[in-house]
């Protein structure tokens, strides 16, 4: 095997000595083909590259859409929640201040009901010294 210094490969003798005797021309147009074959790979490269950047915007798009998808969601879904704790807020405040009328409606019968047993109790008191119970 020998070294060739241009392409830091080692190659074959017998290919060594096939690209010592072929002519320029032939050099050159394999150097042509070479250059076409490279401009082909690039090309192909270059398209790959913007399919995957228009991919890539595309995943952002969808990504971003589906994000603010999730967002308007939620944040209906907080607003239909606070109104509903809201409304059940308000049902139990008034539901508060009834009880707490019946309450003291309640505790308002009672005292009328003491102090009318109060005077049930004098009169009865009353009745009795007079008919001589007592």
């Amino acid at each position: 095997m020998a070294y060739n210094n241009d392409s830091q490969d080692f190659l074959p003798d017998d290919q060594d000595e096939f690209a010592m005797r072929m002519p320029v021309k032939s050099h050159l147009q394999r150097l042509d083909q070479l250059l076409q074959q490279l401009m082909e790979e690039l090309d192909m490269v270059k398209k790959e590259k913007e399919q995957l950047r228009n991919n890539l915007i595309e995943l952002s798009q969808k990504t971003s859409d589906s994000f603010d998808d999730a967002n308007k969601y939620l944040n209906e879904e907080y607003r239909r929640l606070m109104q509903e704790f809201h409304e059940q807020n308000a049902l139990q405040l008034e539901q508060h201040q009834f009880l707490k009328q019946q309450v003291d409606s309640i505790n308002q019968d009672r005292i009328k009901l003491q102090q009318n047993t109060i005077v049930l109790e004098n009169r009865v008191q009353d009745a009795e010294k007079e008919l001589g119970f007592v």
